[in-house]
């Protein structure tokens, strides 16, 4: 549409209209960009001429809030404004906060808790938000609201969850309540939960957390929890860990080839799959005079052997063992095969079997020297009135002497008889 200007009068009213549209475009375009500009100073002054320029932008009354109360100069006027900022923008949680510390320097612990709420209604699944309020209940004593908020943190922040557990543990020290109302479904959490306990040497605890984790019915890294297997096994709770070491592998199905297979106790005597370094598979311990190794060009039955290699030093412990479950009073058969290649020392390798608790030993062979080609080793014993664990290792005695060359091992079997 057209619209023609052809008297002096239309003409004047047109651009007058123009100019007057202009203007108000340019003020309001100034005016926040003045604002911005003396909001960058961040002083007193600066931020209230900002404020005047755009009093409905909450950032400007949080600054200004935020540089009052670091100055210590009106702790009132800085709870104004960041009352203000939040009225202004109710929806960040941040400002919720920090008023609830300026509440909390004024001494205003009711209007300090309920900025917390509020704060946490405004954002309840970031973990920042949730770790200031679990910590500010903490501290009045609230524990259930605590504790609700950590469980937050943990199910979000991975950084935060040990700091969270230890807190949560010294509050109520109840494996229960922790697993029930606090600890989101997820194992890694789990997980740091049980190492916490481990390291307080907190048994019973640590078998309700392992019952819940396993409730979970989600795959979990069984590496991590060998520290709990070890604590079991060193408090002589062999059926508990027994019983977990099936759980584990009902959950994970790669550690069913974990399992005893057949009538043989030993996990992996042939090893054909790989050492595991902990549970009931085979333990070992990093050596440079004994080099550990999975051979596959030397075996005596299926696809692999396990090689020691000595550098004609003494090697110590040769830190090769595995735990194996047994019964008391019970007659056993125990068979292995090795191999020699020049091995050249004063006393050869043995192989040991014996009760870690009552240090009875009761298989220990013949030390292995010189070159020789696959045999067999076969010992029977018969277990003590209370043994229930035997401890199957690879040993020297004595073990002062140096010792060069290589030795394979393969196929080992504890049977009952």
């Amino acid at each position: 549409m057209r619209i023609e200007l052809r008297s002096w009068l239309w003409k004047g009213l047109f651009s007058a209209t123009c100019f007057v549209a202009v203007a108000f475009y340019f003020v309001f375009s100034l005016r926040p960009w003045l604002a911005a500009r003396e909001a960058a100073v961040l002083d007193v002054p600066h931020l209230q001429k900002a404020i005047r320029l755009e009093p409905g932008n909450a950032k400007y009354h949080e600054f200004l809030a935020e540089n009052l109360g670091q100055s210590g100069a009106n702790s009132n006027q800085a709870i104004a404004n960041y009352q203000t900022a939040v009225h202004l923008n109710p929806y960040d949680a941040r400002s919720w906060l920090d008023l609830a510390g300026a509440y909390q320097i004024a001494g205003r612990t009711d209007a300090q808790a309920e900025s917390v709420e509020r704060a946490v209604e405004a954002d309840p699944n970031t973990p920042q938000v949730a770790w200031e309020a679990a910590n500010f209940f903490l501290l009045q004593g609230d524990y259930e609201k605590a504790l609700r908020h950590f469980g937050v943190v943990m199910a979000n922040d991975p950084q935060l969850v040990d700091a969270s557990l230890q807190l949560c543990w010294r509050v109520t020290a109840d494996a229960t309540r922790m697993v029930t109302e606090v600890l989101p479904p997820n194992p890694e959490v789990y997980i740091s939960f049980l190492r916490l306990l481990v390291s307080k040497q907190e048994v019973g605890a640590a078998e309700i957390v392992w019952t819940h984790l396993i409730g979970l019915n989600q795959e979990f890294s069984t590496k991590q929890t060998f520290p709990y297997f070890r604590l079991l096994i060193a408090k002589q709770e062999v059926a508990v860990a027994q019983t977990a070491w099936q759980q584990a592998a009902a959950v994970n199905r790669s550690l069913q080839s974990y399992l005893p297979s057949g009538q043989n106790l030993i996990v992996n005597g042939s090893f054909e799959e790989n050492v595991l370094n902990g549970g009931f598979d085979w333990w070992y311990q990093s050596n440079p005079h004994a080099a550990l190794a999975i051979d596959s060009s030397e075996f005596s039955r299926g696809t692999r052997s396990l090689s020691i290699a000595f550098d004609g030093f003494n090697p110590g412990e040769l830190g090769i063992f595995q735990f194996v479950p047994v019964k008391p009073n019970t007659d056993y058969e125990f068979t292995a095969a090795y191999r020699a290649e020049e091995l050249d020392t004063a006393s050869g390798p043995r192989f040991s079997i014996s009760d870690p608790y009552s240090n009875t030993s009761y298989v220990l062979s013949d030390d292995i020297l010189g070159t020789n080609p696959w045999r067999q080793e076969q010992a029977q014993f018969h277990t003590g009135p209370y043994a229930k664990l035997v401890l199957v290792k690879i040993v020297r005695q004595p073990q002062d002497a140096l010792i060069r060359g290589k030795l394979w091992i393969d196929d080992l079997k504890i049977t009952e008889k």
